[in-house]
């Protein structure tokens, strides 16, 4: 389980101890969401169904969790030989202007064509593959003053990539490898003490104007160390004695951090709108339950679902349709050389291309919004409700989070749980409206709170502007650059040749790239980007969207136990053969079998 990741932090895990294993059975329930003043009652949802619990039960063990005892998976570059950036000081001051010119969005197309949730659902699935390219680790941080590209071999050696780098959703169930006995005992708690087939949810406070109608049952928020310290599952006395870096995510100068959710990866807590589409996928999960499976089954299908999605929705919403036609069709070459070029020791873990993880995969950035029209009472209004703000600011959308620690006076516990006019109401995220209820373009322009996020730390002061930190960030790794890669590409024959921007198309408008020679070795993050703009800003270009339909893809489809060799009567696995009548095959679809959407 990973702690405290935000940007700029530095990794926490908790020291790792052997997993016991356990085969004591599971008892199946309905879906669950627990409020300890509540006597036990059921709640008649149609279809859904939901038990207020007060539950007693233990916890289950930790071994009951899937355990890996290596290593997480390895950060590697796709071309290692690769021509990166221009060195020296002239390509330093290129980058900060450019970074200077991206952080206005005065000049850029504004509203796309893409729904909003592929935003934020892009950065679950991110934060499901990698983690650590943007934290404190040995020279690799260092990204302000002067700096030099470091060498790739003594990249690849210190830089690890704390997820598995397999779409196998352990952000969500907080099985990730080499647990500590601390975490593995936070592990536990995230299942149902009671009903344990089920993952437990928090249930929102009154903020005192009401709250959305659905879900209709209160589980519409995550878990938080403030509920199972006043279980008694989570003590002061057991926080104390935590290592002090460790303790640091969950007691502070005003003591337990009462807000911290209790989640496989903290990320998922930095802000409002991923941490609902965190609640989502656990009442699947819950909901598989409800069917009739137990926990190993709920999970394998709800990995199942979740990696359908990734392949068939999202992919095709953000990449160029010919490019995902042409990746899937073939199976994804690109990554299955990476793949044989850089073999994992252990099977169940995935190597993940730095030109990803680095760059390719951070265009969403571009997609984010300064605010969004988020429910009733921050967004447009409804009959019968009271509008408290226009939109959802950027703001708003981090404090509202357990780092933020939910600042609503109105609450019955303001340091404890979402109010309930912060849920979701998903129905303005599924679909792209203007104003407000569409992403941003794909464009070489970053929404202004971008270029001050208040929620990173201000030394350096690099960290808080989000395109300073990601060209320096590059500049740092020794990302190859974008004319580099796809002559790479274009050089194994896999796909049809990737067309090349010219040096004019790149620096229109941005005439400084010129002199160091970032015209014709540009940035790969910037060229994405730029690319994209180029093609209408709805998708990526060609270039990123090879690199995010190949990578993604090829998790997939070379993870022996994901849904793509998964047979079902000689089929593929599909959505459409688990539930014919009504597949989960779209986020639309997902979000209506969990009760969040009518």
């Amino acid at each position: 389980m990973l702690f405290s990741l935000s940007h700029g932090t530095r990794i926490v895990q908790d020291t790792a101890v052997p997993q016991p294993a356990t085969d004591a059975a599971l008892t199946r329930g309905m879906a669950v969401l627990e409020n300890p003043a509540a006597q036990m009652e059921r709640l008649d949802l149609k279809p859904l169904s939901a038990v207020v619990d007060g539950a007693t039960a233990p916890a289950p063990e930790a071994g009951s969790l899937r355990s890996m005892s290596t290593a997480p998976g390895a950060f590697r570059y796709l071309f290692r030989d690769a021509p990166g950036l221009p060195e020296g000081p002239a390509t330093l001051a290129a980058l900060d202007q450019l970074a200077d010119s991206m952080a206005t969005e005065t000049t850029g197309p504004g509203d796309g064509s893409v729904a909003p949730i592929f935003t934020y659902f892009g950065q679950f699935i991110d934060h499901d593959i990698t983690a650590n390219t943007d934290r404190e680790v040995a020279g690799l941080s260092e990204i302000a003053g002067d700096i030099a590209p470091m060498d790739r071999i003594q990249v690849e050696g210190e830089l690890d990539n704390l997820r598995e780098g397999t779409l196998a959703l352990d952000s969500l169930y907080g099985d990730s490898p080499g647990q500590g006995a601390f975490a593995a005992k936070l592990a536990g708690l995230m299942r149902h003490p009671t009903f344990t087939d089920k993952m437990r949810l928090g249930v929102t406070a009154d903020s005192g104007d009401g709250r959305p109608p659905l879900p209709a049952d209160p589980a519409a928020d995550l878990l938080r160390l403030g509920f199972l310290m006043d279980r008694g599952d989570i003590t002061v006395a057991e926080l104390n004695a935590l290592p002090p870096d460790l303790r640091a995510n969950f007691v502070d100068a005003d003591g337990p951090i009462r807000t911290r959710a209790i989640i496989g990866d903290g990320r998922n807590d930095e802000n409002l709108l991923v941490a609902q589409l965190h609640v989502a996928f656990l009442r699947l999960h819950n909901r598989m339950v409800d069917l009739g499976h137990d926990f190993e089954d709920a999970r394998r299908l709800t990995r199942y679902h979740y990696q359908w999605l990734v392949l068939n929705a999202f992919l095709p919403a953000v990449c160029a349709g010919d490019v995902v036609d042409e990746v899937l069709a073939t199976g994804a070459p690109l990554y299955a050389e990476f793949l044989a070029d850089n073999p994992p020791a252990d099977p169940a873990k995935m190597p993940m291309p730095l030109e990803f993880s680095v760059a390719g995969f951070r265009f969403g950035h571009s997609m984010v919004r300064g605010g969004y029209d988020h429910n009733r009472f921050f967004g447009r209004a409804v009959a019968g409700s009271t509008q408290l703000a226009p939109f959802a600011s950027f703001t708003q959308l981090f404090q509202f989070t357990g780092s933020g620690k939910m600042p609503s006076p109105l609450t019955a516990d303001p340091k404890t749980s979402l109010p309930g006019n912060w849920v979701i109401e998903w129905d303005r995220f599924v679909h792209a409206e203007t104003p407000l209820r569409s992403a941003r373009k794909i464009d070489t322009h970053l929404a202004p709170p971008l270029d001050d996020m208040i929620n990173q730390p201000a030394n350096p002061a690099v960290m808080r502007r989000l395109a300073s930190r990601n060209l320096r960030r590059g500049y740092r790794l020794n990302m190859p650059s974008a004319q580099g890669l796809i002559e790479a590409i274009n050089a194994t024959g896999l796909y049809r040749p990737i067309p090349v921007l010219t040096p004019e198309q790149v620096a229109e408008g941005r005439d400084f790239l010129t002199g160091p020679g970032l015209d014709a070795a540009t940035p790969l993050w910037f060229y994405v980007l730029r690319e994209a703009e180029l093609v209408g800003g709805n998708h990526l270009g060609a270039l990123g969207s090879h690199l995010v339909a190949n990578t993604l893809a090829g998790l997939v489809i070379h993870d022996a136990g994901s849904y793509w060799n998964a047979k079902i009567g000689g089929h593929r696995w599909s959505p459409h053969l688990f539930q014919p009548s009504q597949p989960i095959d779209s986020l639309k679809a997902m979000l209506r079998f969990t009760g969040l959407l009518a």
